[in-house]
């Protein structure tokens, strides 16, 4: 998967893991700036947002493809950004993440979705 895509699947994992199954709320201000289905490019609702993203992921994966273990090594660097920098992530959320393997149920079927909804190598 490309580097969009797996911010896609951050999203989706973020929304029904935390914001959708325990309704914390905890996530709403980094969930609406993520957001990557307000614009109809599939960009962030937020640019910097996903300029943020990219700063974490060259810190990840040099280059793309990204596998599943490299996204989600992704997605938790960027929550501790976001946790570290304007406390967006709160700590419970970012261990409960940590705690949880790239191979969950959850993680794989987000990638699929990520995948169906943006399947151009986009950059």
């Amino acid at each position: 998967m490309n580097f969009k895509q797996a911010f896609i699947a951050a999203f989706y994992f973020l929304d029904a893991r935390y914001y959708a199954e325990k309704k914390s709320g905890d996530l709403v201000h980094l969930l609406s700036n993520m957001n990557p289905f307000l614009w109809a490019d599939g960009d962030a609702a937020d640019p910097a947002t996903y300029e943020e993203w990219m700063a974490c992921a060259k810190k990840i994966a040099a280059q793309e493809p990204l596998n599943a273990e490299q996204s989600f090594n992704l997605m938790i660097a960027f929550l501790k950004f976001y946790h570290e920098e304007f406390e967006f992530a709160p700590m419970w959320i970012i261990e409960d993440v940590v705690a949880k393997t790239h191979t969950a149920p959850k993680w794989r079927d987000c990638i699929s979705a990520a995948m169906e909804a943006l399947p151009q190598p986009l950059r």
